[in-house]
């Protein structure tokens, strides 16, 4: 095994993340999934919170449907903002416009849509320690859980490159798929990684089974 870095260190300048928030929403009647608020925080503050708690980690978030909702929150979040056309989304397009607005001094990446409630510090931590301790021929770490594909996912500068060179398996979960030999599978039984917000049914879900409030920001309501 290959990485030493210890499981309580702050994290060098060399990792960036790219939080996904593009969507329409359409499940949501057509509302921006990470406006909702657990505990009074919306989505997307706590997916910031939660990585900059990593240490220094270069963030960008793409914007696309719902921009004038979210930039507005955004303003004093340590965080750039990527705008996608609305008529060009897909979540790989997403991808790499996000990933093309990052520093030349990135050389591994974490990806994560808003809509995950519970993610927290040391859910993107667990991951981390995974990828800094992955063997060589590991070039991208995602969690499973019950054999279902969760995130963040992270990756390594190999598939930065072919993310910019225009591969268009990358955000649809093809990538993994088509790269078995370079993928690793976490396994993990933290449903965390997994539950994530689609639907009204969703989020009542949600709420019956946590016993807490996922509510929509003023700013949607």
């Amino acid at each position: 095994m290959t990485g030493t870095v210890d499981a309580g260190t702050k994290q060098s300048g060399d990792t960036g993340a790219v939080i996904l928030a593009a969507g329409a929403g359409s499940r949501l009647g057509r509302r921006p999934k990470c406006l909702l608020e657990l505990d009074g925080t919306a989505l997307i503050h706590r997916q910031i919170q939660a990585i900059k708690a990593l240490g220094e980690i270069e963030i960008v978030v793409v914007l696309g449907h719902h921009c004038n909702l979210i930039a507005p929150v955004l303003e004093d979040q340590p965080v750039s903002i990527v705008v996608q056309p609305e008529d060009q989304h897909s979540q790989s397009a997403s991808v790499r416009l996000g990933v093309s607005e990052l520093s030349a001094k990135v050389n591994n990446l974490l990806i994560c849509p808003s809509d995950l409630p519970l993610l927290n510090a040391e859910d993107y931590r667990a991951v981390y320690d995974i990828f800094r301790t992955r063997e060589p021929s590991i070039h991208f770490i995602g969690p499973e859980v019950a054999g279902i594909p969760g995130h963040p996912v992270i990756f390594d500068s190999q598939v930065i490159k072919q993310i910019l060179s225009g591969d268009p398996t990358f955000g649809s979960g093809a990538w993994r798929t088509a790269n078995p030999l370079n993928t690793q599978r976490w396994q993990t039984t933290n449903d965390h990684y997994i539950r994530d917000i689609d639907s009204e049914e969703d989020r009542r879900r949600f709420e019956a089974e946590t016993k807490r409030k996922l509510q929509w920001s003023k700013a949607v309501s």
